[in-house]
Parts: C-alpha cells; structure tokens; sequence
C-alpha cells in the first residue's frame, strides 16, 4: 500500500508540473474599398489554456473612415476550416493565412450602421456574404515580445506563467462580401502567440491572451473595436 501511495502522489506531482502549451494565431489588415472608404479584416484563432477548446473569431468592417451615410459590419465565430495555413518564425514561403468563409451563418452578426464621422450608431441587422482573403507574411519587420509571471495563490508560488508573441508584417489580398480590398498602400500584421503554463491551479478569467490583446490595441480604433468585441 505505502509502494501504491508513492506512485500515486508521484504521477500526481509530475501531472502537476507538465506544462500547459497554447498557440493562438492572429491576422489583421486595413484595406481601401473601390469608393476610398477604409475598412478592416481580423481574423483571431485562440486556443483556451484552460479547456483547450478552440475557436476561430472573424471581423470585418467598413465603417473605420468612410464618407458614406451608411456602411456594414459585422463579426462572429467561423468553422475553425475557414482559416488555413499558418505564420512560423521562419521565412518559409508557405506563411500564408487563407480565409474563406460567408457570414450569412447562425451566430453570426452582420450590420448595418449609420455613420457618424466613423462611428457606427444605430446598427440593424443586415444580410452578410462571403469573405475571401489571404494574409502573406513579408520580411519588412520581424517583432518578438516575451514575458514570465509567476503565478501565486494566498501568497504561494503556485506556478509559472511565460508568453512568447511573434509579430510579422504582411499583405492581405482578397475580397470582402464581393468587394475588393485594395490593400496596396496598406500593411497588414500577421502574429502567433505561444502561452505557456506550469502547475498553475486555478483557470485565469480573460478572453484574449495578452500578446493578442496588445497587438490589437496598437492597431488604433479598428483593433479596440475588436478587441471590446472579443472581450463581451
């Protein structure tokens, strides 16, 4: 019996000391519409580190500056298929994210907003279509972002807690609900987030992963736009 409780606590103790591994992917890009209108496109994959169910979240607007009276948005979660590819801290010519997806499914919000200098107020329902474009990654900037927290639960050292952020400039191509985004004088960002926990006890209440959360919030009004959707 004392040989079977050795081995028991044993495998619970290196149980507890195997560390919980994520990797979240994200991809965002302004783009001119045919009439000069500026919009954006942001797709987000993220893995739970808790339940480690995955998601995959796709944006769009073209309310970010137009001079229309009225312009469309619209945001939900696609088939996790919708998203293809992925972004490596190589330079591998196969870093390449290919969306495909109609936003005419159940969940899945599409709007029709009045425009008040940007600002979208007074959203109805509206009819959505198909999203069709491909992020490249290209060489202009490479970017990484790391940090380590120590995890403490009533003032004990519970466990660690290391976030390593890739950040990539890239180029979208594609159309948006049938129209072409014009992407020509625009960079995109493409990024991959590695979140990694060990012997942490308790789950954490949040949403995005912080790498994510900051390449958003440096993308001005369309990345907060996002960000306080992913974050309802």
């Amino acid at each position: 019996m004392k040989l079977i409780a050795v081995l028991l606590l044993s495998a619970l103790a290196q149980a507890a000391s195997t560390p919980k591994i994520t990797t979240s992917t994200l991809a965002s890009s302004l783009f001119f519409d045919p009439d000069g209108n500026t919009g954006f496109v942001t797709v987000i994959r993220q893995t739970d580190p808790d339940s480690l169910i995955t998601t995959t979240s796709l944006f769009y607007s073209f309310c970010v500056e137009t001079t229309a009276i009225f312009c469309q948005q619209g945001n939900g979660v696609i088939p996790d298929g919708a998203l293809q590819g992925e972004i490596k801290a190589n330079s591998s010519p196969n870093n390449v994210l290919t969306v495909t997806a109609d936003t005419n499914v159940a969940g899945f919000t599409n709007e029709i907003c009045e425009s008040d200098f940007g600002f979208p107020i007074n959203c109805l329902p509206a009819s959505g279509g198909p999203v069709n474009v491909s992020f490249i990654k290209t060489p202009a900037f490479d970017e990484t972002i790391e940090g380590t927290d120590l995890i403490r639960r009533e003032h004990k050292t519970t466990g660690t807690r290391s976030d390593v952020t890739r950040q990539f400039s890239g180029q979208m191509t594609g159309t948006v609900l049938g129209v072409t985004a014009n992407t020509a004088s625009i960079g995109a960002i493409v990024s991959f987030e590695t979140l990694q926990r060990t012997g942490e006890d308790k789950p954490q209440a949040r949403k995005v992963l912080p790498g994510m959360a900051r390449i958003l919030i440096s993308q001005g009004d369309a990345g907060e736009t996002v960000l306080s959707q992913l974050m309802k």
